[in-house]
């Protein structure tokens, strides 16, 4: 029986730095679809090459987040964290600099493998601190991600209104900076397991049930999200008519309300089937970015849309984490964080690009439903098949056994 979820049983003096730390790399890693608009004027390129502009920093840390999350269970996961924070911190300031498209693309390269080595050990370390209410702690710790991104899509879009996109990036990148020397001085290492073998996680991967559908559901739901990330800002600008600080705006509420919908997703699925919830939000969110989609509507309508499609969207990215993590025993849960992760992102990395390349063909409508709107109904059918967590452990008492 899962205990209930309580504010109470937060370890503040390791948690809080870390929620701020990825608080201001979410301000950079989840608003570049804001910038996209201003890049392709800038650069004078294609949809299509803006697709892969986006995409760009999300390849390499698809590849580095098993290996950084196998290695955060050995060699300390305080430290590949820092080692990322100052690789971001690198490519968002290279970024602000740059004066090509070329240049653009390696900086996001390389601030995409800091993210790769953040992650996993960001979510194991939040994770293993609220350990008897995982639902709610890895809920927070993906709003932290939501609270960012609309921070800084606001500022992004206030600047891109004045043609000056590469100050919020200037901003950015200072405040990633002393955010890492923060957490170097406050954050407290974990300790590490040495004695798992990966082997075993993969062949779990493999053979149960629940950890492969999990990875299925994390690459469905995050071409969804990814197409919607990069997109819908343009969108409100070419089919709505917002102006460039308007369509920040509401895109940053959508961001925001994640902030509220995945500590309440998650503290509700700590009490009933996670399976449940979300398949709810899945095939609700679906729904709704038809009419969001297919037809115009005023500013204010555009509001509401946003917020009640990101409260019903965003559960689903902490759900996955929550499903994973108590699919194994304690030393794998940052190795399968990883691994989910990574699946997830490859997803993102498609997501941008599909979208892209269907608007040249169908109009930013269509390619839209088909980028978002089918890909978030396929995950919100196949949650339903995630087995509960009791029947999960099965896995934990297997590995044990081996090792």
């Amino acid at each position: 029986m899962r205990v209930p979820s309580k504010f109470s049983t937060f370890d503040r003096e390791g948690v809080v730095p870390l929620f701020v730390g990825y608080v201001c790399f979410s301000m950079f890693g989840g608003t570049l679809g804001v910038a996209l608009p201003e890049l392709m004027l800038e650069f004078s390129i294609s949809e299509t090459q803006a697709g892969w502009l986006y995409s760009a920093s999300l390849l390499p840390t698809a590849i580095l987040l098993i290996p950084s999350g196998y290695f955060a269970d050995r060699v300390g996961r305080k430290t590949l964290l820092l080692w990322g924070y100052l690789l971001l911190t690198i490519g968002v300031t290279t970024m602000s600099f740059s004066r090509a498209y070329l240049e653009c693309l390696a900086a996001l390269v390389a601030a995409g493998a800091g993210a790769g080595l953040l992650i996993s050990p960001y979510y194991t370390m939040v994770g293993e601190a609220l350990t008897r209410a995982r639902g709610l702690a890895i809920g927070f710790a993906a709003g932290a991600y939501n609270l960012g991104a609309s921070i800084g899509s606001i500022l992004i879009g206030f600047y891109a209104s004045q043609q000056l996109w590469r100050f919020a990036y200037y901003d950015m990148a200072i405040i990633i900076f002393l955010v890492m020397v923060v957490q170097y001085v406050r954050v407290r290492p974990l300790p590490t397991r040495t004695k798992s073998d990966a082997g075993y996680l993969l062949i779990a991967m493999m053979k149960e049930r629940n950890l492969l559908i999990s990875s299925i559901l994390s690459l469905l739901g995050n071409i969804g999200f990814s197409a919607a990330s990069a997109w819908l800002p343009t969108f409100f600008v070419s089919f709505a008519g917002l102006d460039t600080a308007s369509a920040g705006l509401v895109f940053g509420l959508f961001l925001l309300i994640g902030l509220v919908a995945q500590p309440a997703s998650g503290a509700l699925s700590d009490r009933i089937r996670r399976s449940r919830v979300a398949c709810m939000c899945g095939i609700s969110s679906a729904v709704l970015s038809v009419p969001m989609l297919m037809t115009r509507y005023s500013f204010w309508a555009s509001i509401g849309y946003s917020l009640l499609f990101g409260l019903l969207l965003f559960p689903f990215w902490n759900l996955l984490i929550t499903i994973a993590q108590e699919s194994v025993r304690e030393e794998f849960r940052g190795s399968v964080t990883g691994i989910i992760f990574t699946i997830g992102l490859v997803g993102s990395a498609l997501g941008p690009i599909i979208a892209g390349s269907l608007m040249a063909v169908a109009g930013i409508n269509r390619a839209l439903v088909c980028s978002i709107t089918l890909p978030i109904l396929a995950y919100g059918v196949l949650a339903l098949a995630v087995l509960e967590t009791s029947k999960c452990q099965r896995i934990g008492h297997i590995m044990k056994r081996k090792t």
